[in-house]
């Protein structure tokens, strides 16, 4: 009896204790933080915040602003994709074929090109080249007594020489192009400085064609660019326009790396403009843009490429680009974006691409890990044609304080990027979706954010270990926060939830219950009924099946109401019998006898 009655007693002294310790988030629920939030605060590469009221616009300098931001963005190039690459491979063997002579010389030297201009060979010296060696040689012409000179001749540097064009002595550079063919600079392992005298006094640069007496038009022969190879290249004060065609390494200004060397050195108070691309990075390292403009080119503005590392963009606008704004392309890591505008491009404001390059063996041999250090903080999307921030790939990426204004996605992260934190950013006109995560993105945190007016606040698309902290949803039509798909483990708590629509939080497409807790909902107003309008809006399937149904059926209501000609055949004569029934001879029968009789004698007498 003994051990029966202390046996019970144990069990409910068990009983009481478990019994307390889940009273005690009911005694103190304010004292208490869920699990996952401790977990994402230490987690996380920057301290989380609470979410914005309204972030403070990006600070520009004069020579950053765009110029005509509101104007149509650029048009993307077009021409003759065989014959344009056929002049990238030919430009590559010219410069090969000339750096396998330059060995041997010791003095500068204008060599002929076989179909192309002259190329001026400088190689390495103690001291540094400048415009007088240009014109010296006959490579440059001067243009009258206004510090403007005209480019006649490409120019090489190579190991170890440099080159500096700038200053009170040289205002405007014009690079000429035609169809006989077009200039260049390319530095191969030296320095290349090309700076004006001041902002206010800026060095000019520009392709031009001399026939037409303009800026030079990319019309399929080329155009002039600027390149560095394995160098370093500097632009301050620079007016680059009008340069580059087809590759990334002949699209304008570019800083391309090799194998044994990677290029250096950045742009500083420079614009962009009417090129190909803005600027070009690939293999670079440490490349820096600040208080830059790119603007009206082709395709991107800036492309930090594959190999780009440690590069940053600070204070630097992109605006009416035929492609995107801003991009880090894969195999670009480690690489920064702050407080920088992208307006009014064709493409996405800024799009970040930390994807692998290969995903397994591959004749290349390329890189199989995802970038990482992707950082875009403190900068602006404004009115872009696609997505505002757009993130495939890539670990531990950063998007902190930005804003954001799209007409279809303000942000979106897709493409199996993983560890994305979304902190801080103040969405404020999504379009049909304010943040979309998803498909195929893991470890998620989203916190501190401002999502307003949309049709849908965040979305979510099978990802899992999606965490939401602290974000304020306001003015969503349809859904504040939408999980679908195989999503598990979205968790949150914290947030502010108003709108006019069907549900505050929504489940579907067979996903797990998310896991959302202390959110204030009281915001929301339910709507349950839509007008039919409003349905094929967010059906718009239904809306493609009625336009194919109402194209049926006009179609079937032209062909009944068209009249059908009086003989059909109108490309044949009609039916004229050789006689008249007057004409017949007298039979004694009627006129349709008369015909028969003959035909049955015919077929008596085939028969026999």
């Amino acid at each position: 009896m003994g051990r029966r009655r202390g046996g019970r007693l144990a069990a409910a002294g068990a009983l009481l204790l478990f019994g307390g310790a889940a009273s005690l988030p009911l005694l103190a629920p304010g004292q208490l933080v869920p699990p996952w939030v401790e977990a994402a605060r230490r987690t996380s590469p920057v301290p989380l915040a609470s979410a914005p009221a309204a972030l403070p616009a990006v600070k520009l300098s004069a020579v950053a602003q765009p110029v005509r931001p509101q104007d149509s963005p650029a048009a993307t190039p077009s021409g003759d994709s065989t014959h344009l690459a056929a002049l990238v491979a030919a430009e590559d063997l010219r410069l090969r074929t000339l750096l396998h002579h330059a060995n041997r010389l010791t003095a500068p030297l204008v060599i002929p090109v076989r179909g192309g201009l002259p190329t001026l060979v400088l190689p390495g010296r103690p001291g540094p080249y400048g415009i007088a060696d240009l014109t010296s040689t006959g490579a440059a012409i001067p243009l009258g007594q206004g510090g403007g000179y005209l480019l006649v001749d490409s120019v090489l540097l190579t190991q170890g020489a440099v080159l500096q064009l700038g200053g009170p002595g040289l205002r405007t550079l014009l690079m000429d192009s035609s169809t006989a063919g077009f200039t260049s600079i390319v530095v191969w392992g030296g320095t290349l400085t090309l700076a004006g005298a001041s902002g206010q006094a800026p060095l000019a640069i520009t392709g031009w064609d001399r026939a037409a007496n303009q800026p030079a038009v990319n019309h399929g022969y080329g155009r002039p660019y600027i390149r560095a190879v394995g160098a370093r290249m500097e632009l301050r004060n620079v007016r680059a326009a009008s340069l580059g065609f087809w590759s990334g390494r002949t699209g304008g200004v570019a800083w391309t790396g090799i194998s044994s060397a990677s290029s250096t050195g950045g742009a500083w108070s420079s614009t962009f403009t009417s090129g190909t691309y803005g600027a070009f990075v690939s293999r670079g390292a440490g490349v820096t843009f600040s208080d830059d403009l790119f603007e009206a080119n082709e395709l991107d503005g800036l492309r930090l490429h594959r190999g780009a590392a440690g590069s940053t963009v600070t204070a630097s606008a992109a605006a009416r680009n035929g492609a995107n704004g801003f991009v880090v392309s894969r195999g670009a890591t480690g690489d920064a974006l702050h407080g920088d505008l992208a307006v009014n491009n064709r493409g996405n404001g800024f799009f970040l691409n930390g994807q692998a390059l290969v995903n397994g063996a591959s004749p290349s041999g390329g890189q199989v890990a995802a970038a990482t250090g992707l950082e875009l903080t403190g900068s602006d999307a404004e009115a872009n044609g696609r997505t505002g921030i757009l993130v495939e790939g890539g670990a531990g990426t950063v998007l902190q304080g930005n804003t954001v204004c799209a007409s279809i996605t303000g942000i979106a992260v897709r493409a199996g990027a993983t560890g994305v934190l979304v902190d801080g950013n103040e969405v404020r006109c999504g379009g049909r979706l304010a943040l979309s995560i998803g498909p195929s993105v893991t470890g998620t945190t989203v916190a501190g954010n401002t999502l307003s007016n949309a049709r849908i606040g965040l979305l979510v698309r099978n990802s899992p270990g999606v965490r939401i902290l602290d974000n304020r949803i306001t003015g969503m039509s349809v859904f504040a926060i939408s999980v679908r798909g195989a999503s598990p483990g979205v968790v949150g708590s914290g947030n502010v939830v108003s709108g006019r629509g069907f549900q505050p939080i929504d489940v579907r497409g067979g996903a797990p219950a998310p896991l959302i807790e202390q959110t204030d909902v009281r915001g929301w107003q339910h709507r349950s009924e839509l007008t039919p309008l409003g349905y094929l809006r967010y059906h718009p399937i239904l809306a493609t099946w009625l336009g194919i149904l109402g194209l049926v059926a006009l179609c079937a209501s032209l062909i009944r109401l068209r009249r059908r000609p009086k003989r059909p055949y109108h490309h044949e004569l009609p039916w004229q019998p050789t006689a008249s029934p007057e004409q017949l001879p007298e039979t004694g029968f009627a006129t349709g006898a008369a015909w028969v009789e003959p035909v049955a004698a015919a077929v008596a007498r085939a028969k026999a």
